[in-house]
């Protein structure tokens, strides 16, 4: 069984250690980093996992208020590389009143929200439904 694989991306070297810390624990393998631009995904002119079927990671979790692009503009970047991957979720503390217009553009994706401070319980429940795809869509 191949291995479950995770990007964070948060400017918040706190948040971003925390999230890597929850999602280690869960066994996933994760990559970290504080600026969207310096993340593999990014800085390619085409996405891996549009070239091969294991190159995408599994999920991606970016807060969404970062230095020269939100988490909305990086999910529409990597889309548009061709990404194909299914578990994307971006985490604000500025609330969703702040950010409403731009999350009605990635809801299509099957993008979560979450907001600071981050519900842990709601947040686990998330991975434990994204966690049941992997393992259903690896045995298929």
């Amino acid at each position: 069984m191949k291995s479950k694989t995770a990007i964070i991306i948060d400017d918040n070297p706190v948040d971003l250690y925390y999230l890597d810390s929850i999602l280690k624990h869960r066994s996933f393998q994760v990559q970290s980093y504080v600026d969207p631009v310096l993340n593999p995904l990014h800085s390619c002119k085409c996405c891996p996992c549009s070239l091969k079927s294991s190159g995408c990671p599994d999920l991606i979790v970016s807060d969404y208020s970062m230095p020269v692009m939100n988490g909305v503009e990086l999910l529409e970047s990597l889309i548009k590389k061709g990404c194909r991957c299914r578990h994307f979720a971006i985490i604000s503390g500025n609330g969703i009143i702040d950010i409403k217009e731009n999350l009605k553009r990635v809801t299509k994706y099957g993008t979560r929200f979450f907001t600071k401070p981050l519900d842990i319980d709601d947040f686990h429940g998330w991975l434990d439904r994204v966690e049941e795809e992997i393992i259903g869509h690896q045995s298929a």
